[in-house]
């Protein structure tokens, strides 16, 4: 929901720096949250080498799909390589087809809620979490980014205070989650 301005000088080099940052960061926020699907060493490369390793891993991934359309573990493995480029369009596919095999995957729900809130298809995204809050009630993430869709996408300002108090009240642990919650609640004041 963030616009990224790249300058003229090194522009691709930039941008897929800040690429990996936006996804680590989601990445980070769902996993931790979640506590699955932590970022490993590997994916702190440079931009370059996992650029060219992300080109190069999408050919066997399609292929094995083309063999199994339900292997979870290439579908998991395209969705993430998708959300570090920030391809949403390509990587929502992956995270519904994941979901819907694995109804039970709470981090690929988040993912598929994050990449659908990308796509600015808020409803669906809504529906995301929503059905991750019906799972699990306790998740204040899964609160806080129904509070950021209905307050930057939806423009529901009671909607997402709503949401906000309701992960405030389930008094989160990640430090960087409640801050950015109480931030956005005095915002709205």
């Amino acid at each position: 929901m963030r616009t990224i301005t790249v300058n003229n000088e090194f522009p691709m080099r930039k941008m897929v720096v800040a690429m990996m940052g936006v996804g680590v960061l989601a990445i980070f926020l769902t996993s931790f949250a979640m506590g699955v699907d932590v970022p490993t060493p590997k994916e702190h490369v440079s931009a370059t080498s996992e650029d060219s390793e992300m080109m190069s891993s999408v050919p066997p991934l399609m292929a094995k799909l083309k063999d199994n359309p339900n292997d979870k573990d290439a579908l998991l493995q395209l969705a993430h390589l998708f959300n570090r480029a920030e391809d949403w369009q390509k990587a929502e596919p992956f995270w519904s087809k994941v979901v819907a095999l694995d109804p039970s995957n709470i981090g690929a729900r988040y993912h598929h809620g994050f990449a659908l809130a990308q796509l600015n298809r808020f409803p669906e995204a809504v529906s995301v979490y929503e059905a991750i809050l019906k799972a699990k009630p306790e998740e204040s993430t899964a609160h806080y980014y129904l509070g950021m869709i209905n307050k930057h996408g939806l423009k529901k300002p009671d909607v997402a205070k709503k949401h906000f108090k309701q992960a405030l009240a389930l008094k989160p642990d990640d430090k960087e989650l409640l801050a950015e919650i109480e931030k956005e609640l005095a915002a709205m004041k």
